[in-house]
């Protein structure tokens, strides 16, 4: 944990300085052990190389000296060969007799013999003049080179020179060059960390510092703040960067503000055309309120007429019954008290039958006026007005009008009455909201027949109250809320218009009235 918060608290050309400090030691420290033994094997190998050719000019000289050679001249050229360099132990001269081989001369101070080894012994009796025969080290000492040269005489290997030369462990020069190296790498540590502390000074801390600061005035608030570019450089190519993303952060937040103001404007637009659309809805309402309060009228006027028909009807056939046999008692009586008794009767007959035919003429039908009807475009007329209601009373309205849709013969306000009254049934079946769907549609069957489907997600029907529907006065709503007249006159508009309705219901499955209109006819 320690370390860690150390670590952290470094600033970074100074960890940049450690690491390159220690990278710099390690490479030196290595390099400087591999060229010390490199050094060190060199210095060894020719400290070899010297006792061989010192060997070798040993034996040529003691092969060049005139028989029978005296042992004191070998001993005292011996004596001369092992002074000649410091690391010489000692020099033999060792001559074969025989298949032996038996030292004859030695010089002074020179370490005591070891028997020369039976591979160097089989090597100077092959034959083999004027070079290094054998080259092994000492069996006593690892650091001690012993090298055999050969003596010949007449071309016959007469001897040989031994020189035994004690390497050193670590030579001097090596010892030198690594002190040496030493206080080199020391100084080119001291020099890579003062040069890295003052480029990273420079080139990096002072761009860093003026980046931070134009990044601290821009997170105040201040997109006008530039970071200074010192160099092309990364550190350059950064603060430009830098620069390039405020001007970019400037024009967005410029943008950003000329949008929200036309966003206002917007909704400022948009909350007076929203009054002016409620000020019209509110009329549109005030209007379905008062055709509603018409159609209930005309349910009302309608259930009358239906009424005072039937009882017309129902009146009429006795009335002339009771006419016919006041006729006949008439002609069968002479008594004039009798009779002007039963000419009252008959007069009261007869203001009853008047009553009862101006009843029927009020309750008859005018003829109406067909033209050619575009079923899509009065529908459309008739959602419009209905618009709002449907939205108060959470209804989703969902409309497939077909645009080429062939014309029909009909009169269009008994038509508009005859859907008012599918669309009020549908309403009055979706109390807590659902769908409201219209669809017109052409059958390319042999009359060509114009199709509107009106279907609903209300409460549905079941089939013993779908078969009553179309009866007078039969309804399921709540007393005062219908007579039971209104699928009645939809059911009349329809075959007044020459077509068909078709009813299909299921509880708590909606409700489709499909309605079925000819298509008018040119001679129409």
């Amino acid at each position: 944990m320690w370390r860690r918060r150390l670590t952290s608290s470094l600033r970074l050309h100074t960890k940049t300085t450690l690491l390159a400090s220690a990278i710099t030691l390690i490479v030196l420290a290595a390099m400087f052990i591999i060229i010390s033994a490199r050094v060190a094997d060199l210095v060894r190998e020719e400290q070899k190389a010297l006792a061989e050719l010192q060997a070798i000019n040993l034996a040529q000289q003691i092969s060049q000296m005139p028989a029978p050679r005296q042992p004191e001249e070998m001993a005292q050229a011996a004596t001369l060969a092992r002074g000649a360099r410091p690391g010489i132990i000692s020099v033999r001269i060792w001559q074969r007799v025989g298949g032996v081989f038996v030292e004859t001369a030695a010089a002074a101070g020179s370490a005591p013999a070891e028997e020369i080894p039976e591979e160097t012994k089989d090597s100077l009796r092959s034959g083999l003049a004027s070079r290094v025969v054998s080259a092994l080290p000492s069996k006593m000492n690892g650091s001690v080179y012993r090298v055999f040269a050969p003596i010949t005489e007449e071309g016959r290997v007469s001897g040989a020179v031994e020189i035994v030369e004690k390497l050193d462990d670590a030579p001097s020069v090596a010892v030198r060059y690594q002190q040496t190296a030493i206080w080199i790498s020391l100084l080119a540590v001291t020099l890579i960390t003062l040069s890295t502390y003052l480029l990273f000074r420079h080139l990096i801390y002072r761009p860093i510092e003026a980046l931070l600061s134009a990044m601290a005035r821009a997170e105040a608030g201040d997109l006008k703040a530039q970071a200074p570019v010192r160099a092309s450089d990364e550190l350059g190519q950064l603060s430009e960067g830098f620069n390039r993303m405020i001007a970019r952060i400037r024009a967005m937040s410029e943008e950003r503000e000329r949008q929200k103001q036309l966003l206002e404007e917007r909704v400022r637009e948009a909350t007076a055309e929203l009054q002016r659309r409620n000020q019209q809805l509110e009329a549109t309402n005030r209007e379905l309120w008062r055709m509603a309060r018409r159609i209930t009228e005309l349910e009302r006027l309608a259930a009358a007429g239906q009424t005072a028909a039937q009882i017309a009807h129902e009146v009429g056939t006795p009335l002339n019954l009771i006419s016919g046999h006041v006729q006949l008692l008439r002609a069968s009586i002479d008594d004039a008290r009798a009779t002007s008794r039963l000419d009252i009767i008959s007069e009261q007959i007869e203001r009853i039958e008047r009553i009862v035919r101006r009843t029927l003429d009020r309750t008859r039908q005018e003829a109406s006026i067909f033209t050619h009807i575009d079923m899509s475009a009065l529908l459309r007329r008739i959602l419009n007005a209905t618009a709002p209601v449907l939205d108060a009373r959470n209804i989703e309205l969902k409309t497939d009008l077909a645009p080429d849709l062939p014309p029909i013969a009909g009169d269009a306000d008994r038509l508009q009455q005859a859907f008012i009254n599918l669309i009020n049934n549908a309403l009055d079946a979706m109390a807590e909201g659902g769908a409201l769907t219209v669809r017109t549609r052409v059958e390319r069957n042999a009359d060509e027949e114009v199709i509107i489907e009106i279907a609903d997600t209300g409460c549905g029907m079941a089939e013993e109250v779908r078969a009553h529907i179309f009866e007078p006065f039969y309804t399921t709503k709540e007393r005062g809320r219908g007579a039971g007249l209104g699928l009645l006159i939809v059911q009349q508009v329809v075959r007044e218009h020459g077509g068909q309705i078709e009813v299909e219901s299921a509880p708590q499955r909606g409700t489709l009235f499909r309605l079925r209109f000819p298509r008018a006819r040119s001679a129409d």
